[in-house]
């Protein structure tokens, strides 16, 4: 990557850095993550059946989504500890079979999602007209997944040089044209079919689909981030060892997650019912709201983590932690008393199904105030993936969501229903943290290894 387009955060302030680019990555995470409630809110207004079709079907999306977060944590590692090692030209080298790797992992990872969706759908527990549902919105969803994955790779690619309004901007244009072309298809307006369901995923192909196209656009030729020429098999080959010993490591530990919720929302589904999976997207939507600003955290702390371990300056990396776990503390305070007190209001925008509302008040007194330990996880697992260590994260997360997670969610709906899963995701996000940030601060190295 050009060095005049790289900014070196190995010098100033660490919160300084962290903080300048929070801003631009809270708007596009917030514009990102509002494309679900908003589908959520529009579907809500179809009915429960459209509901829990999403409900079923995020979690399969999730999966192939977490593959292409993995391997942007392969990108943004690879990528950034180049720049920390002031080698422009082994970055951008990074950055073009970063794209190629990404396009080839998707269309294969794709195809099997789309060939295995019947038998996925009929084990998890879906009733058959609503697995009908699920299967209309994912015929557009996976096959959207190699698209996304070209606009990741721009936005790691742009992020590893420490830019925070350009990678912001790759994402707010796809949020904001999925969000404006929503309506159109799912409800009809004008000219348009009404396809309800599917409708939402078909926006969501076309609004990536331009997103990727800018993100090229950028990588390419605005910030001559990337380059191909002289490009071979062997020095493709190479790269991709780079990338994917974190970017494996860490798409394993994106997947473990949707894996998690695959297998809890088949327990909701076979102990409480469509009912209960409904219920169990709406509040994991109005959690979007409160995760919203530690996603863009750990967006953040990877290009401070990568260069500055890059760099072998392990004090600036371990102030990076101790930082951004501070900001996961007061944000999850502040964010847990705004979502009581106006949880009626959230729930009543999602659905207007009176026992949905019902089913779903409790998790606002149990979940809101645990999501500080929800970002020690994932926090944790950015930092580390960038220093090329991506282990603790993949540990981390299994930790969370197969052996805290699932059985805890299965215990509690098991004993008390959607009320006991709401303990259960409670219990498993206060354990989770509680090991990840002591392994972090205590334990583990702060050095990064070679690019």
């Amino acid at each position: 990557m050009a060095d005049k387009n790289s900014i070196d955060l190995t010098q100033g302030p660490i919160s300084g850095h962290i903080l300048r680019m929070l801003g631009p990555f809270a708007l596009a995470i917030v514009a990102l993550l509002s494309v679900r409630i908003v589908d959520t809110i529009y579907l809500g207004r179809i009915g429960v059946d459209a509901l829990a079709a999403m409900g079923f079907c995020l979690p399969i999306v999730f999966l192939g989504n977490s593959a292409n977060i993995g391997l942007g944590a392969g990108t943004m590692s690879a990528v950034s500890r180049a720049i920390g090692q002031k080698d422009g030209e082994k970055a951008k080298r990074h950055a073009a079979a970063a794209i190629l790797m990404a396009i080839t992992v998707m269309v294969v990872l794709s195809s099997l999602l789309l060939l295995s969706m019947p038998l996925v759908l009929q084990k998890m527990g879906a009733e058959p007209h609503i697995a009908e549902l699920a299967r209309s919105y994912m015929l557009f969803a996976l096959p959207g997944l190699t698209i996304v994955s070209i606009a990741m790779m721009c936005n790691n690619i742009l992020r590893a040089s420490g830019e925070a309004a350009l990678p912001s901007s790759i994402m707010i244009l796809g949020a904001v044209l999925n969000i404006i072309i929503d309506p159109f298809l799912i409800f009809g307006i004008g000219p348009f079919p009404r396809m309800e369901v599917p409708g939402a995923a078909l926006a969501s192909l076309i609004a990536n689909s331009i997103a990727a196209c800018f993100g090229l656009w950028v990588v390419l030729f605005y910030r001559k981030a990337v380059h191909f020429r002289d490009i071979t098999l062997g020095s493709i080959g190479r790269a991709w060892r780079v990338i994917g010993r974190v970017g494996i490591p860490a798409a394993l530990t994106n997947i473990v997650v949707p894996v998690g919720m695959v297998l809890v929302t088949s327990i909701i589904a076979y102990r409480v019912g469509t009912i209960g999976v409904a219920t169990f997207n709406v509040v994991m939507s109005a959690e979007i709201i409160a995760v919203a600003l530690l996603y863009a955290l750990s967006a953040c702390i990877g290009a401070v983590t990568g260069q500055n371990g890059g760099a072998r300056q392990t004090d600036r990396v371990r102030e990076a932690f101790i930082f951004c776990y501070k900001i996961c503390v007061g944000w999850a305070i502040f964010m847990s008393i705004v979502m009581l007190a106006i949880r009626i209001p959230i729930l009543s925008a999602f659905t207007k199904d009176q026992m949905v509302i019902e089913m779903a008040n409790s998790y606002f007194y149990w979940v809101p105030i645990t999501i500080m330990f929800y970002g020690f996880v994932f926090v944790t697992a950015a930092g580390f993936n960038a220093l090329g260590r991506p282990s603790y994260g993949l540990i981390f997360t299994i930790i969370r969501s197969i052996i805290l997670y699932v059985p805890l969610i299965g215990i509690g709906v098991y004993l008390w229903e959607m009320n006991g899963a709401f303990i259960g995701i409670a219990a498993a996000n206060l354990f989770s943290g509680m090991i990840a940030i002591f392994w972090a601060l205590k334990k583990a190295p702060m050095t990064a290894r070679t690019s």
